[in-house]
């Protein structure tokens, strides 16, 4: 539930020039948002805890601060509205808490625990993608009662990214969480490629996780692999603000996966989706441009399924869509997604997708391909 609280501090830093009214409401609420943060963890990292009676009305009473305080977000001014994906992520997240907190309500407290399980991830997806100057540092706004990994995830959501570093390396070395390795080596990757942004330093960090010898032989090699993406890195120039675009890219078109015999670079894909955000946020982009990137993004998202949030691809495919119908790009862009929509209803050649979800692809299709190329699939 941090997530919260980090995309307010985002937003602190994401605002345009604002009155000093608009500053201090913006502080107030992040200041309200941090009791049912904190309150909440322990709630968060417990199913049992969260579903027993003797909890409802502490957990109510935390959910409906947060529900009224995430909704400020919509109301705040930021430049950071007009980059895809930004907007819909505080959208999904707010339309996340109000889903959890009804189903709460009406009795249905697993539901919403497991509903709320993602909000960490949705936050740190959030603000590993967007440049901000900003970053929380408040340790004890982490309950002490959650074990390693879910401390990591709430450092991660809230920006305290090196201690979160810390944490993820801790629980490495711990025996106890060996089946979540991969977890734990995804989340350094993403915070190494998309916050440090130092190749070098990220050399000798893999490195040394790899003298260990103590990964399983899959993850051994994923991280071998990791190390010649970061080494290229770093043997690299720096990029220069005009070729920010084209040189993501090139990365991403390199890193993504093309056959059975060749692996993808996740390494060349994160930087590559950094740089295209970055080149986004400049605000300087030509429309042919900027239809590129955005779907650049959601091809490229497509290709990172384990190191974002659920949806993130979706995300970017579906706005290259609705902002540049009837374009190239919109109908990559909608191959790509109906693909994967298909691919979630597998079983039956795709014959169970659910009827607004069929209707959803033909609006879809519709606007990518035209009103008069339009044919439904059979």
């Amino acid at each position: 539930m941090k997530t919260q609280k980090l995309l307010l501090v985002a937003l602190l830093s994401l605002t345009l020039p604002a009155t000093r009214p608009l500053a201090e409401e913006v502080q107030n609420s992040m200041q309200r948002l941090l009791v049912p943060l904190r309150t909440l963890q322990p709630f968060l990292a417990d199913q049992d805890k969260f579903t027993d009676s003797d909890n409802a009305d502490t957990i109510h009473d935390q959910l409906v601060a947060l529900r009224r305080d995430f909704h400020s977000l919509e109301r705040i001014p930021t430049h950071f509205k007009s980059q895809p994906g930004f907007e819909e992520s505080v959208k999904n997240v707010a339309e996340l808490l109000d889903d959890a907190g009804r189903r709460f309500d009406e009795g249905r407290t697993e539901y919403a625990w497991w509903r709320l399980q993602r909000l960490p991830t949705d936050c740190f997806s959030c603000h590993a993608t967007y440049k901000v100057s900003s970053q929380y540092s408040n340790t004890a706004m982490v309950d002490e009662s959650l074990n390693a990994l879910e401390r990591a995830r709430f450092l991660m959501a809230t920006r305290q990214f090196a201690e979160a570093k810390k944490t993820l390396l801790s629980a490495l070395e711990d025996p106890a969480y060996r089946l979540y390795d991969d977890q734990i080596l995804r989340s350094l990757l993403l915070i190494e490629t998309r916050i440090s942004k130092d190749p070098k330093e990220s050399v000798s960090l893999f490195k040394n996780i790899l003298k260990g010898d103590k990964l399983p032989l899959d993850d051994a090699h994923t991280v071998t692999r990791w190390l010649r993406g970061l080494e290229s890195w770093s043997k690299s120039p720096p990029v220069k603000e005009a070729r920010k675009l084209s040189t993501g890219e090139q990365l991403i078109r390199a890193g993504a996966t093309h056959g059975i015999d060749f692996s993808q670079d996740d390494v060349a894909l994160l930087r590559g989706t950094a740089l295209v955000h970055e080149s986004l946020e400049g605000g300087n982009l030509t429309e042919a441009q900027r239809r590129k990137a955005i779907y650049l993004l959601g091809y490229a998202y497509s290709q990172l399924p384990q190191f974002f949030t659920e949806g993130w691809d979706e995300l970017y495919l579906e706005k290259c869509i609705e902002e540049f119908p009837n374009t190239q790009e919109a109908k990559w862009a909608y191959n790509i997604y109906s693909d994967k929509v298909m691919d979630d209803f597998t079983g039956s050649g795709g014959s169970n997708i659910p009827a607004e979800v069929k209707l959803h692809l033909e609006d879809l299709r519709k606007k990518a391909f035209g009103e008069k190329e339009f044919a439904p699939k059979a």
